[in-house]
This record gives C-alpha cells, structure tokens and sequence, in this order.
C-alpha cells in the first residue's frame, strides 16, 4: 500500500487519494449514473405497484362474472334436460 506524503499530525488528503486512483470525473459520472439508475427503480416500483393493484381488482371482478357465467349455464343445462325428457315423454 502506498503512504501519503504527511507531515506529523497532518490527516491525509483525501482529494489527492481521488485525484490520483480515480479521475473525479469519472467517480462523480458513476455516482450521477446511480443516483439516476435507483431513482428509475424507484419510481417505475410505484409504478408496477399500482398496476398489480388495478390488476388484483379486474382478476376479482372476471372471478365474479365467471361464477355467474357457470350458474346461468348450470340452469340453463337443467331447463335443457328437462325439456328433452318432456319431450321424449311426450313421444
């Protein structure tokens, strides 16, 4: 590891550390990049949120139609069944 130029109880200077490993325009791009990158999570989450709520409400309104699509059919199955044993009877 590489020391930094010091002098007794000087702290080390961090800007020179930035400078010389990582160019500053490079880690301020990279930050601005994430910044924007968890920004878009975010709100397109909130997004999604709100479509599986709207999605769990139309799953629950086809539900009911469809339970009452089966009992008319049910009847109407019935009505059928009586009608060709009337008329079978009739015969």
């Amino acid at each position: 590891m590489r020391q930094i130029d010091t002098q007794p109880g000087d702290l080390p200077r961090v800007t020179r550390v930035i400078d010389m490993k990582l160019p500053l325009n490079w880690l301020l791009t990279v930050a601005f990049s994430l910044a924007l990158l968890i920004g878009g999570m975010y709100f397109k989450l909130g997004q999604l949120g709100e479509d599986m709520t709207d999605l769990k409400i139309a799953v629950k309104a086809g539900n009911g139609q469809a339970a009452t699509v089966q009992g008319e059919l049910a009847i109407l199955k019935f009505r059928i069944e009586n009608l060709e044993s009337d008329k079978k009877a009739a015969r």
